[in-house]
């Protein structure tokens, strides 16, 4: 039954058998002749429609079409009765069913009918030539109703069939629209959560493949001038980079415009990567007004060509990508600041541990390589007094360059102490280092950076980094840490000099600038314990000279203090150009002097003394008055022997030779 009711011929065949009934029951005319042909229509549509199987068929609606057509034309002419032709008027809903069907159902079936409806009244007017007149209008008015109501109905319907099928357009478009929205919004959870990740990337790539239909997807990151591949779908080859010179995406990096293509053949810039490809729609990812990446989208020459729709699609799609590598970005540079102002933090307490020269040199060059995760690090200092730039410490590099001088302007950080700022280079070649460091062992191209150490105003050194791996130049934010740096580094060089000089103060001289007897004392306790762990037949031996200027009180009354002072400064200089760094010199008191010589012997020491002798002999000082004066000096020399282990002792031995000197007539040099 549920079939029947859905039926349109049963219920087209039910309409016309009630209204013909009716007809004949209102006319008062033989039903019967019009009952018996409507019921076995109605019963032969009623079977038809129980037996119809699988989908509709056109052809079996026009079969039936006609079918009631001719039942039609049965009850109106068939049984020859004149009052049944009214009811050829029936076949006007015929008429409107085959024009809703399809065109070719009202030409067929039309035309039929509308032949149908003359001739209906035309047989009965020429076999009966009383109503001829009337029955012919009534059968033309009934053909020219059945052509305007199969037009108006035909176009009534075409428009509707129209209207339905913009709306399913529609429909489907606002489906598709929502599918890419939520793609979009699902796009922006994936990459807000993970951030530009080459998994979320990955994952972004995936949802363009299964929301969107998209066979060919593909996403640019800006690595320094080139676009660099991060994620892709569908390319069995892949295109790694663009430089912005030849293709659609090097033309969106150039121009930060999105390009659609609906036909790449006919694009000068394209550059295939599969040649399978349609058409291409490519769109920059910005930050603020730099293009930071490009997301790129490709159809096969099979799908449909990339339309107005698609790019507005992926323009959504790319804002949020660009949006999630913004933010990417920001928060990895967050957090490589607080990571590198945390190594900061330790780098200067690092570097303040020690105030020994020679320790807080290489505390330098290590924390610095700490913190810049650096491979060389190299300390130059300028020595005060020769203005020459030499290598201190290094971390890392070739050892054996410690303390080679770094020619003016030659290398990084030179040419960075020169120019009082931070200088970097991406690729620094062999032929860009000091020509002092030309043999280094190193390899023949760095990543360097020098920057200037600079303490009131003077520069007194600078720091050189560099690193092996080319891939990682110094990025903005460790070039502008140098600086940082190298401020802590020239405040605890200044700390360290300052500390040394107060130190050296302690234990100098002030006057000639040797050491003074506290020192003295000191440095002859470490030498002589270090002695005394040698078995005594394995001690080396060690002398010391006693020196006195003779009638030196004598003198200061005559020429002044200030002359004197004139004649002790060019003793110590004396001293100190005459004997090794490894031999200590100090003055003892007033005018004595002492210099202790380890490894020397006694007669060594007294060749030594005697040369210091004449050479002070030789020397004139300017008196007050303008005149030369001449001051002499006397010197007792002593061995210790072997089972002697104290300063005093071979100093009392140093005294009897003094005053056998002094006896002698001063001037002269005797050996105890």
């Amino acid at each position: 039954m549920r079939r029947l009711a859905a039926d349109q011929h049963v219920l087209l065949a039910i309409a016309i058998v009630l209204a013909a009934l009716v007809v004949e029951v209102a006319s008062q005319s033989r039903a019967g002749l019009v009952a018996a042909p409507s019921i076995a229509f109605l019963a032969i549509q009623v079977a038809i429609g129980l037996l119809r199987r699988g989908s509709k068929s056109r052809a079996r609606d026009t079969a039936r079409l006609l079918l009631a057509l001719g039942a039609v034309m049965w009850m109106s002419i068939g049984s020859g009765d004149p009052s049944t032709l009214p009811l050829a008027s029936l076949l006007l809903p015929i008429i409107a069913m085959a024009a809703a069907i399809g065109t070719r159902q009202i030409v067929i079936v039309g035309g039929v009918t509308i032949l149908a409806a003359i001739f209906a009244y035309t047989v009965p007017g020429v076999a009966t030539p009383t109503i001829q007149a009337g029955l012919l209008q009534r059968g033309v008015a009934l053909g020219a109703t059945a052509v305007v109501l199969a037009a108006g109905t035909r176009r009534t319907i075409a428009m509707l069939e129209r209207a339905i099928a913009h709306a399913q357009a529609a429909s489907l478009g606002m489906r598709r629209r929502s599918q890419q929205m939520a793609a979009v919004e699902e796009a922006g959870r994936l990459l807000g959560s993970d951030g530009p990740s080459a998994t979320a990337l990955d994952s972004v790539m995936g949802l363009l493949v299964d929301r969107f239909g998209y066979r060919y997807v593909s996403i640019y990151i800006r690595e320094g001038d080139l676009m660099r591949l991060r994620a892709q779908r569908g390319y069995d080859e892949v295109i790694e980079t663009f430089d912005g010179s030849v293709g659609v995406v090097g033309r969106v990096m150039r121009t930060g415009e999105t390009a659609l293509v609906p036909d790449v053949s006919q694009d000068p810039d394209y550059r295939a990567a599969s040649p399978d490809v349609r058409s291409e729609v490519s769109v920059p990812l910005r930050a603020g007004d730099r293009v930071i990446g490009v997301l790129n989208v490709e159809s096969g020459q099979d799908a449909r060509p990339l339309d107005e729709g698609d790019r507005d699609a992926l323009v959504l799609i790319g804002d949020r990508v660009a949006g999630a590598l913004a933010l990417g970005h920001e928060r990895a540079a967050l957090r490589e600041r607080a990571e590198l102002f945390t190594r900061l933090a330790a780098f200067g307490s690092a570097i303040n541990a020690s105030l020994e020269p020679e320790t807080a040199h290489t505390a330098v060059v290590t924390s610095v390589a700490t913190a810049l995760e650096t491979d060389i690090v190299a300390l130059v200092l300028r020595d005060p007094l020769t203005g020459d730039d030499r290598i201190v410490a290094l971390n890392g590099g070739d050892g054996r360059y410690i303390g080679v001088r770094i020619p003016p302007g030659e290398g990084v950080v030179s040419r960075a102490m020169q120019e009082r700022r931070v200088l970097s280079e991406a690729a620094l070649p062999r032929t860009g280092f000091p020509t002092t460091l030309q043999r280094t062992r190193e390899v023949d191209i760095l990543a360097a950076a020098g920057v200037p150490l600079i303490h009131e105003g003077e520069v007194i050194g600078g720091l050189s980094v560099c690193r092996l791996d080319l891939e990682r130049p110094y990025t903005p934010l460790e070039l502008e840490a140098l600086p940082l740096i190298a401020s802590q580094v020239s405040l605890a060089l200044a700390n360290v000099a300052l500390h040394a000089k107060v130190a050296d103060a302690a234990i100098r001289d002030p006057l000639t600038g040797l050491w003074n007897r506290r020192h003295l004392e000191v440095a002859c306790t470490r030498l002589f314990a270090a002695r005394a762990r040698f078995d005594p037949d394995e001690r080396h031996p060690v002398a010391a000279i006693l020196f006195d200027l003779d009638h030196f009180g004598s003198f200061n009354k005559r020429y002044g203090h200030t002359v004197g002072d004139s004649v002790l400064r060019t003793f110590g200089s004396i001293l100190t150009g005459r004997l090794r760094s490894s031999d200590i010199v100090a003055r003892y008191g007033g005018e004595e002097f002492v210099a202790i010589l380890d490894g020397a012997s006694v007669d060594e020491a007294q060749r030594v003394a005697d040369e210091i002798r004449r050479e002070l002999e030789a020397a004139r000082v300017t008196g007050s008055g303008g005149e030369e004066l001449r001051a002499t000096v006397s010197a007792g020399c002593a061995s210790l022997g072997p089972a002697a282990t104290s300063l005093e002792a071979l100093l009392e031995i140093a005294d009897v030779a003094l005053q056998m000197a002094k006896r002698g007539g001063r001037n002269q040099v005797v050996a105890a």
